[in-house]
């Protein structure tokens, strides 16, 4: 019975510690967790601050991945300290330069000086920023096939006529026909009305 007992005993041991050697994420990720499954942001920032990046990585990405309901405070968090970790990392710089893009696009304004970075990171964040500040800029002022918005150097249509405007230029023409209808009538009646009078004053009895 006492073995039984000691068999199983040792069973119980072997299930609990053998998962934690074939699968050390396992081990790592209750590191940056709360008991009630939230980030436990304290807890990773002293780890950062102690250089121990690769302790952070996983629960970080773990968290990261996870289809748990975020704030927008935990996912600043998480892409803050994973831009910072892979910019560190040649090997890593494109897919810290894509979290920097995520960072800035959920907080513009963010910044990383607290982080105690070095000059080369400031300045991959700096550029990243930078461009897509830009970006979001030429979207705003141009449409998706490079037309500025509003642009006040493309002819306007229909010549920059107002369609509900009515043209005058029926006024001057029909100023100008009854000019020439009066003068053609006064030169008519000039004349026969010279005719006759020429006739009465040569009439000889």
């Amino acid at each position: 019975m006492i073995f039984d007992i000691a068999k199983l005993m040792k069973r119980a041991v072997l299930a609990l510690v053998v998962p934690l050697f074939l699968f050390p994420s396992i081990s790592q990720a209750a590191f940056g967790f709360k008991p009630d499954g939230t980030l436990d942001k304290e807890a990773i920032s002293h780890a950062y601050f102690e250089g121990d990046f690769r302790r952070i990585l996983p629960p970080l990405e773990a968290f990261r991945t996870s289809l748990a309901k975020k704030s927008s405070d935990d996912s600043v968090f998480v892409f803050k300290y994973l831009s910072v970790i892979y910019a560190a990392d040649s090997s890593t710089r494109p897919k810290a330069e894509s979290y920097m893009v995520q960072l800035v696009k959920m907080k513009p304004t963010i910044e990383l000086i607290d982080l105690y970075i070095s000059d080369n990171i400031e300045a991959i964040f700096t550029g990243v920023k930078e461009n897509y500040l830009k970006q979001q800029q030429y979207i705003r002022e141009h449409d998706l096939i490079g037309n500025a918005k509003g642009d006040s150097t493309k002819p306007p249509p229909n010549g920059g006529k107002d369609p509900n405007k009515h043209s005058t230029k029926w006024v001057w023409w029909t100023v100008g026909g009854v000019g020439v209808a009066t003068a053609v009538a006064v030169s008519y009646y000039a004349l026969h009305d010279s005719g006759p009078q020429d006739e009465v004053k040569g009439f000889k009895p």
